[in-house]
């Protein structure tokens, strides 16, 4: 910057002109720092342009690196496989080596055996000849040795055969015995349910026959029963003809849907009521006349038990009506009724 004047009392124009020269002064510096500028500014883009050419060499330079660094990588992973499978391929061998001579050990084992079973099957190999020499049927040694195997597996299918037959016969036996032990025990029990169901026989016939008799003794008591009822229905029947015959009331028994029960409990209320009445007569007469209680003191007397006889049958009648002809009470009544029927008679 110009040096300021420090003039204060000058004229307008002066300091105009100051003013003038100091813009054009800092015009000036101001161009100056302008040209200062542009150099600087060419020198930072010649130095930009530089460093930004560097770095792209530096990248490809880089780019390079990593590249044959890769290339080095997969050349050496290559290297590191290819020699584990050499490795591998060196123990593969090795232990497959190491079988071979194994192998190579075992062949000469049995080649030795096999030398030995040479030398000791050459004695029966001159026995074949012999024997071919004298056998015209084989001419070679192994159509014999064939025949020898045929007759040979023929021997073995004939043991083998055998040997099942053997013990198909075996488990025949044993199912046999098992069969034998199972039918023996069968019959044991069948032999023990048949004594069972024998003495349920016997038990049975017994109680048959105890109730054929009980049957028998039951028919015949029955029989008896009705006979002794058709006696006393007879006596009741007769006793009823004749107390209708001599009352003069002239009172009959009307069936209509009466049963036979009914009917014979209405004709004996009749021969009760009747002899009653005669009781009831030979009573009064008695007390009326007693000049004559000698003679007629025998009829009373009858009268007097006919009613009683008369009503215990009635009461049997019906109770062996009722029961279907019970055996006491039927003898009972046709005692009574043969009483009566004699006295009446008398």
């Amino acid at each position: 910057m110009p040096q300021q004047l420090t003039l204060d009392h000058v004229s307008p124009a002066t300091r105009l002109l100051e003013k003038r020269r100091q813009m054009f002064e800092v015009q000036e510096a101001l161009d100056a720092q302008k040209e200062e500028f542009q150099r600087r500014e060419a020198t930072f883009k010649r130095r930009e342009d530089m460093l930004k050419k560097k770095d792209l060499e530096l990248q490809e330079s880089l780019i390079r690196f990593n590249k044959f660094l890769q290339e080095n990588d997969s050349k050496r992973n290559r290297a590191e496989k290819k020699r584990l499978d050499e490795q591998k391929q060196k123990t593969s061998k090795e232990a497959e080596i190491e079988k071979l001579k194994e192998e190579v050990k075992n062949q000469l084992a049995k080649r030795r055996e096999m030398e030995l079973e040479v030398k000791k099957m050459s004695k029966y190999e001159a026995f074949l000849d012999t024997v071919l020499e004298i056998e015209d049927d084989y001419p070679e040694i192994p159509d014999l040795l064939a025949r020898y195997l045929t007759l040979d597996a023929a021997h073995q299918d004939l043991m083998d055969r055998q040997t099942q037959a053997m013990q198909e016969n075996e488990e025949q036996r044993v199912e046999m015995q098992q069969f034998v032990r199972e039918r023996s025990d069968q019959i044991l029990a069948d032999n023990n349910a048949l004594t069972d169901l024998q003495e349920d026989v016997e038990k049975e016939h017994s109680g048959a026959r105890d109730l054929l008799r009980e049957a028998d003794r039951q028919i015949s008591t029955v029989a008896d029963s009705t006979l002794q009822l058709g006696q006393v229905m007879m006596a009741c029947e007769n006793i009823y003809s004749r107390c209708v015959v001599k009352s003069t009331v002239g009172r009959k028994v009307k069936a209509g849907d009466l049963s036979e029960t009914e009917i014979l409990c209405e004709k004996l209320d009749l021969i009760k009521e009747y002899v009653n009445d005669l009781a009831y007569i030979v009573a009064n007469r008695t007390v009326k006349d007693p000049a004559t209680p000698k003679r007629d003191a025998p009829a009373a007397a009858t009268a007097t038990s006919a009613r009683g006889q008369l009503t215990t049958t009635a009461s049997a009648a019906n109770a062996s009506t009722s029961r279907s002809g019970g055996k006491a009470a039927a003898g009972q009544s046709r005692q009574s009724m043969s009483s009566v029927s004699d006295r009446g008679d008398a």
